[in-house]
């Protein structure tokens, strides 16, 4: 019986050492993993404030100049830039490479608040209106449920600054108004109307394609469909 004991005691002290044993590892591990992690950090960061050239760092009262195409390195000198080339060019070109793609790929910004209903606007395009008189964007359940409203002709006004619907003049001097604002929704509209030859202006895809550069340029996601679009047709493009 004591024997069944001892033997029963010794199997549940070697299984807890191997339990105990099991957390050291563990434990010595994870010191392990933070401390290199630590120590790339600081590597890096040291990295950044010296020359990758030759070492001079900011504290000795030398300005580091970035590298201009991937920002990973900096140097003191001209000089010292043109003499690390060799060595940075094959970084700095896959760096830059991943700066185009992130740019490239970026998702689109998420649309604003319809600022009558305060709901999310639609992703379609046919769930949204663009209203040139304030520049704003409302749904189209707002201006359907406005409209639904109207009695005379004279009372179509804007659902939110409530000013008259311009005519084709008036539209082109708003727009040309809210473009000069840098107004993105504005400048595609404008590229659109130059694309279909509506609102009075001429057909120019030429023109048309100008614009919506710069509406992407502001972030209008549209418009990047429309340079796409006229890509394809051949349209403005050489």
């Amino acid at each position: 019986m004591v024997y069944h004991k001892v033997v029963l005691y010794w199997i549940v002290s070697f299984f807890r050492g191997l339990q105990l044993d099991r957390r050291i590892g563990e434990e010595r591990y994870k010191y392990t993993i933070t401390n290199t992690q630590d120590m790339s950090n600081t590597s890096e960061s040291e990295k950044t404030m010296l020359c990758a050239n030759c070492g001079k760092g900011e504290e000795d009262s030398i300005n580091l100049k970035s590298c201009t195409a991937c920002k990973l390195v900096k140097y003191c000198s001209r000089d010292c830039q043109i003499a690390h080339r060799p060595q940075h060019k094959k970084e700095c070109k896959k760096r830059v490479k991943e700066i185009h793609d992130e740019k490239l790929f970026k998702q689109p910004p998420q649309l604003e608040d319809c600022p009558i209903c305060m709901l999310r606007l639609p992703l379609l395009g046919m769930g949204r209106t663009y209203m040139a008189c304030c520049g704003k964007v409302i749904c189209i359940g707002c201006l359907h449920a406005f409209q639904s409203r109207i009695t005379r002709k004279n009372d179509d006004i804007c659902p939110f600054c409530r000013t008259p619907i311009p005519t084709d003049e008036e539209w082109f001097e708003t727009v040309k108004i809210r473009t000069e604002m840098n107004d993105p929704n504005a400048i595609y509209n404008l590229g659109c109307n130059y694309n279909e030859g509506e609102e009075g202006l001429p057909l120019d895809y030429t023109k048309a394609l100008e614009l919506w550069h710069k509406a992407g340029e502001l972030d209008n996601a549209a418009a990047y469909y429309g340079i796409g679009y006229a890509y394809i047709c051949g349209r403005g493009v050489k």
